[in-house]
């Protein structure tokens, strides 16, 4: 029996060198019994960072931010059970948002399944869906050699890390005794003959290169139309965007950034089309305004009048770039699915391609840009009293390159793609929009924080903060400030026809819960502002300190100040756009 604890140790020990040994620095731990040799193993390890959460939700939605931030990947290390089903929402969410997390799942041993044992069910395989790959492993065995742990290791982060990358699942049986009772491992067992153990392989992740055979035809189609639209989404880490404005030059074609993409965040360019989602609104579908052809590099936009106008414009060339082969298509519009390294495609296509002489069409698109953000200006300049468009309209000016921004599901996303265009260099904007959830955005964006090393401006709406409220703790000593907008409920339904239905609309939907936040803060140890007016707002951000600051609007002010200024773009545009592109 004494064997097995110090076999549980050892080859715990193994699992976390091995991955340390892959680039994995940071173990998410939740504290429980049948985890013992893996938390161990990594509280022991000099290279390991820990951090502890008691919610494996939360904890795993924390993993997740910080994997985001550090651009590296993160372990998870939890018990058996219930805890193991907790990590679903995240992982179900890095999945979609190809982010590599590793699971580290405690078991019961095999003799222990399926008997109605305590804390016993079926682990193996439970996120099949949602993992890149999975392996139960086995119980310790002093038969099998250690250099099997260093081998599968290798396997399981080969997967976390080649395109599309996402997370893997360990899940690990244990029997008791599950450690040393009462020391720790002799010297001699802990490190002088590891690398006869352990296999250490290594594993390199190439990026996909598009050959010139398979270049050239798809080159030569985006190059025939002169009515085009580059679209950058978010899922790519797209380092040098000049490549883009130039790409954007040569063809003539105006950019759509989705909120998320190094192109919003990067400021003013003049091939940038920021608010063409309350554009195409107001022109609708005329065909004066129907693009040719559509370059998309990255997967998805928040933006689902985009999604619905291209489906009904129906381009003739449509191709979608990005690091992997999966379709990404929810308009079944894409004509050309390129899976290679974006960056290298443009690269290329900047290379290769001619200059298109100067075209009325980039110009008009640059006309509705201007005049849709001297409208919105102009709006706010005359309706100047705290509201939820107002505030992201402001904070484009309260960022700097060092400063992220974390934008919540709901409207806070919305609201940002709509009004969030700032003309300076900032931070970089996240965003959990895998599956759009709005569980678990706290603990996301305190590892955010804490992966990253850089303070975060945070935008959460009110269900989404009682949601995950529980991780409060995170955010201690985190350099965050977290705007809670407080509507009194789901705001984003007054945008939806369920409104209509005003027998169940407001208990069902807007499930309004008449809660203010201001005892939050003392609870959690955090200071709480409640700013009346934007220059409160700006002041209250100005400070050095985290905080919780929460603004309280009114419930469906947002739907009535979006129309307001829609009303207005389409005054402005139609007639002067319209006769000039037709012309």
């Amino acid at each position: 029996m004494k064997e097995v604890g110090m076999l549980n140790e050892l080859w715990s020990k193994s699992i976390i060198k091995e991955l340390i040994h892959h680039g994995v620095r940071t173990f998410c731990i939740a504290p429980g019994s049948r985890s013992t040799p893996l938390t161990l193993a990594a509280a022991n390890h000099p290279l390991a960072e820990t951090m502890i959460h008691y919610d494996e939700r939360g904890l795993a939605f924390h993993a997740l931010g910080y994997a985001k931030g550090s651009k590296r990947p993160v372990a998870l290390i939890v018990t058996s059970g219930s805890a193991v089903g907790n990590l679903l929402p995240a992982i179900m969410e890095a999945y979609h948002d190809h982010i590599p997390l590793v699971l580290l799942t405690a078991d019961r041993p095999p003799e222990l399944r399926d008997t109605g044992a305590n804390q016993a069910t079926d682990q193996t395989k439970i996120f099949q869906n949602f993992v890149h790959w999975d392996c139960d492993f086995p119980c310790p065995d002093p038969k099998i050699s250690r250099a099997f742990i260093g081998t599968t290791v290798a396997q399981g982060i080969s997967h976390a890390l080649s395109e599309p990358k996402g997370p893997v699942h360990f899940n690990c049986m244990f029997r008791k005794p599950l450690h040393e009772i009462g020391k720790t491992l002799p010297p001699s067992l802990h490190s002088s003959n590891d690398s006869v153990h352990s296999a250490k392989t290594r594993v390199f992740i190439g990026k996909p290169r598009i050959d010139e055979k398979t270049f050239e035809p798809i080159a030569q189609e985006l190059a025939k139309y002169e009515k085009g639209i580059i679209l950058v989404s978010g899922t790519e880490q797209l380092q040098d965007c000049e490549k883009i404005y130039a790409l954007s030059h040569l063809l003539q074609w105006p950019i759509f950034p989705d909120i998320l993409s190094p192109i919003r965040n990067h400021g003013w360019s003049s091939g940038r089309v920021a608010y063409y989602d309350l554009i195409i609104q107001a022109i609708g579908t005329h065909e004066a305004f129907a693009p040719d052809a559509l370059l998309q590099v990255g997967d998805r936009f928040v933006s689902s009048k985009l999604m619905d106008w291209i489906a009904i414009q129906k381009p003739k060339a449509y191709c979608h770039v990005a690091s992997h082969i999966q379709r990404k298509d929810p308009t079944h519009s894409v004509t050309h699915r390129v899976a290679t390294d974006p960056e290298d495609f443009i690269h290329k296509l900047v290379n290769c391609l001619s200059q298109h002489p100067q075209s009325k069409w980039v110009e008009t698109w640059r006309e509705l840009d201007h005049l849709s953000k001297k409208v919105i200006a102009s709006y706010f300049k005359e309706h100047s009293s705290l509201s939820e468009p107002f505030l992201f309209h402001t904070l484009m000016t309260q960022g700097s390159p060092s400063t992220l921004f974390f934008f919540s599901n709901s409207m806070c996303i919305r609201n940002g793609d709509a009004f969030f265009s700032p003309e300076e260099s900032i931070g970089t904007i996240y965003g959990n929009r895998g599956l759009s959830g709005i569980d678990g955005t706290i603990a996301t964006i305190a590892g955010l924080a804490k992966g990253s090393g850089k303070p975060v401006i945070a935008c959460i709406g009110d269900l989404a903060f009682l949601h995950d409220i529980n991780s409060l703790p995170l955010l201690k000593n985190l350099p965050v400030k977290l705007i809670v907008i407080n509507n009194n409920g789901g705001d984003l339904f007054f945008f939806l026809p369920i409104r209509e239905r005003k027998d169940v609309f407001k208990t069902y939907f807007v499930a309004p819960h008449n809660f203010s936040f201001e005892n939050v803060g003392s609870v959690f140890g955090m200071d709480y502002e409640n700013p009346q007016t934007i220059e409160d707002l700006q002041e209250a951000l100005s400070s050095s300190k985290s905080k919780i600051i929460e603004v309280k609007t009114q419930p469906n002010e947002n739907q009535k100040i979006h129309q307001a200024i829609l009303s207005h773009i389409k005054e402005i545009l139609s007639p002067i756009t319209i006769t000039k592109l037709s012309s």
